[in-house]
């Protein structure tokens, strides 16, 4: 039942979506997963220790609004929401989608009063989560649509049929109307050009990017502060407000995903009503949501028994919305005005190498990603060419293969300069890496030429933090602390980076089958 709009409207919100991973009631409706059902594996003693872990979460993360995925019903949501008003972290006002024969459903807990509820079905009589529509009791309204899309278990058409839902429902919302998407959409936010080959069965078209508009004419990401004046239909994901290397809130067995997202229109950014805090998308992330190694410390299935630690597989995100003062005239229509496209400077690596800091996006061409390990990456345009590290932003790109790219991040680390975010704008031919990476020598680490490139064939002593070479003690450092050879180790590294840290060169080890122990 509709509320009626609040004069008491808060001046701003804080607004939060998190998966919480399978919260399932200990009553037996039919539809659980197996290791859900009521029984020895799942009980009223578990539910409980569920629900105090969720609650403390959600109290630290003290949000205004909270949409969930992966909530069973609206039973165990009331729960939930009991839970935390017990613990002294009150959400009064709850909506959740329904359906029979559907395991888990998306919800919404809020301290700001529900003005109205709809449920958007994917496809006629299907049996596919809905997406929620809720909107807020505010001055003026504010409406979310919290969505759990297809997991990747299924191909990109099954994502796509969500997002031309969500696109039907949108189109018909007046212009101007203020909203945000957001949930586990299980698409990220580069989906465009990292999508795995398996799941294109679309030629290449994706739900978020092309059928939710975060792509403009040019096929590029919409970016902070080019959304406003776009014309057509656009949306952008606020992922983008992060550096490459902290864009991630589900972690796949070392695989850092950004499927969580939160997507605004351009009436979010028009300067009327409410409007995004630039700069404040971010994840929860307390230490005590980790593991001793770095691990997102979800709910633990050992042996087939559930174990009483964890909280879940994703973290939650979160980002403010600002209610401005009223000003005359009306909202503009969401298809008004085109924003001039900017001609991009072209930079060379040497040139990147020199900068303090990065004003604008600048042009690198031909450049040849000459090693890779997970998100990171070294670019170099020739082989006896100056190298740089692209840190957290090589996802997508391909080991030996050329590219041209549009830098938007950029920085120096304790000297190191790095590259920390781009987007692509063409992919070459495949090169052969090896003539860009030399074997090793000691008198490489006093050479500028030669700092920040990748090396192989280096053999030596492990001991007291630095590798014994060629009768020299070189500093080296290894990615991980657990890595760390037993000194006195003899070790057989086939490829290192030279790198840079707080004024000295040293060997770099970005992974662990990059080298070997020969003898200890």
């Amino acid at each position: 039942m509709a509320l009626g709009l609040q004069a008491g409207t808060p001046r701003s919100l804080k607004i939060a979506s998190w998966n919480v991973e399978n919260l399932f009631d200990v009553q037996r409706q039919g539809t659980e997963y197996p290791e859900y059902l009521p029984g020895r594996r799942w009980n009223e003693g578990l539910l409980r220790h569920k629900l105090q872990n969720l609650s403390q979460v959600i109290c630290d993360l003290d949000a205004d609004v909270i949409a969930l995925q992966e909530v069973e019903n609206d039973g165990v949501l009331a729960r939930l929401q009991s839970f935390l008003k017990r613990v002294g972290c009150p959400y009064p006002f709850r909506a959740i989608t329904t359906g029979a024969g559907r395991p888990v459903h998306v919800a919404l807990l809020s301290r700001v009063p529900i003005a109205r509820k709809r449920e958007i079905p994917i496809t006629p009589m299907g049996r596919e989560r809905r997406i929620l529509e809720v909107t807020l009791a505010t001055e003026p309204p504010l409406t979310l649509f919290v969505n759990h899309w297809r997991s990747k278990r299924g191909p990109e058409s099954d994502r796509v049929r969500y997002a031309r839902a969500l696109k039907r429902r949108l189109m018909r919302l007046p212009a101007g109307t203020e909203y945000l998407l957001l949930g586990d959409f299980n698409s990220d936010l580069q989906e465009y050009r990292i999508m795995d080959r398996k799941h294109n069965d679309t030629g290449g078209i994706t739900g978020i990017n092309h059928v939710l508009g975060t792509l403009d004419a040019r096929g590029r990401l919409i970016r902070p502060g080019t959304l406003r004046g776009l014309g057509g239909f656009h949306h952008r994901n606020l992922w983008l407000d992060l550096e490459s290397a902290r864009r991630w809130s589900h972690n796949f067995f070392g695989d850092k995903e950004a499927i969580d997202a939160i997507l605004i229109p351009p009436s979010l950014v028009d300067g009327r009503g409410w409007e995004y805090r630039p700069g404040s998308f971010g994840v929860f992330r307390p230490r005590y949501l980790f593991g001793p190694h770095g691990e997102v410390k979800r709910w633990e299935i050992r042996h087939g028994v559930f174990r009483r630690g964890g909280y879940s597989d994703h973290l939650p995100i979160y980002a403010r919305f600002d209610r401005l003062p009223p000003k005359k005239g009306t909202k503009g229509s969401l298809t008004q005005g085109h924003q001039a496209i900017p001609q991009e400077k072209a930079l060379d690596i040497a040139a990147l190498q020199r900068l303090e800091a990065l004003k604008e996006p600048v042009k690198l061409e031909g450049a040849v990603l000459v090693f890779k390990r997970g998100r990171h990456g070294v670019f170099q345009q020739r082989p006896e060419g100056p190298a740089i590290l692209l840190y957290g932003a090589a996802a997508g790109l391909e080991e030996g293969r050329r590219y041209d790219v549009l830098v938007h991040g950029f920085k120096r680390y304790h000297g190191m300069p790095e590259i920390t975010d781009l987007e692509l704008l063409n992919a070459g031919k495949r090169v052969e890496t090896d003539p860009y990476i030399p074997p090793f020598h000691s008198g490489m680490m006093a050479r500028p030429s030669d700092r920040y490139r990748v090396v192989r064939g280096i053999r030596g002593v492990f001991r007291g933090g630095k590798l014994l070479v060629e009768g020299r003690a070189i500093p080296i450092h290894f990615k991980k602390r657990r890595w760390r050879p037993p000194p006195g180790s003899e070790l057989r590294i086939k490829r290192a980076q030279i790198g840079y840290y707080k004024g000295r060169t040293e060997l770099v080890v970005w992974d662990r089958s990059d080298f070997e122990i020969v003898r200890k």
